[in-house]
């Protein structure tokens, strides 16, 4: 990593403990300079508003979140060990995140066309992944859907809801019982059923 590299990602990191002490709105660029220790020009350099490092940070997280879970699935080799793993460390990797997700649910009003195009970036993402699982599942014989898509899309939704009411808190946490009960339920629901007579 060079030299500016690592400043740009000093300044990320002290933007996401600010944004996540202060909220969004409260947060200042001044607040980062002193956060990162570094002049304000330097700040600058690397980012012209605050916006942009709200921006910044969520992107990193997303890219952080996307690039563990397919890394934890690509030690797998059948479908209900990447399905697992791709759950497990989704929701993990959320938990983890949960502050800076908050944070962006908070800011949305005034970070909404951005927000709304990081999100639709993790969905993609996402979407790709669990179907490429579920493909790869029917050509095994260890799943039996007719709608790789929707079943990929039925999916991201469950977590997503479970996600959602995490991070607005209508329920205390998204643990790792009710992770492996969600997924008890989808991986019974996508198994082959046997023949009755």
């Amino acid at each position: 990593m060079s030299g500016e590299e690592e400043r740009r990602d000093l300044i990320l990191d002290a933007a996401g403990r600010t944004f996540g002490r202060y909220g969004y709105r409260k947060t200042t660029v001044g607040d980062i300079v002193r956060e990162a220790g570094m002049a304000r020009a330097t700040v600058y350099k690397y980012f012209s508003t605050k916006d942009e490092m709200f921006r910044a940070v969520i992107d990193r997280e997303v890219d952080d979140i996307v690039g563990t879970v397919r890394a934890a699935v690509e030690k797998e080799t059948t479908s209900y060990d990447r399905m697992r793993a791709a759950i497990r460390t989704h929701t993990a990797a959320l938990r983890e995140k949960a502050n800076v997700f908050r944070l962006t649910m908070e800011a949305l009003p005034d970070v909404i066309a951005r927000t709304h195009a990081d999100s639709d970036r993790v969905v993609q993402e996402a979407l790709s992944l669990y179907k490429w699982i579920i493909e790869e599942g029917v050509k095994s014989g260890e799943i039996a859907v007719d709608d790789v898509e929707t079943t990929a899309w039925s999916i991201i939704l469950a977590f997503k809801g479970a996600f959602i009411t995490t991070v607005t808190r209508q329920m205390p946490e998204l643990t790792e019982r009710a992770t492996e009960n969600l997924l008890d339920i989808i991986w019974n629901g996508l198994r082959p059923r046997e023949e009755t007579a």
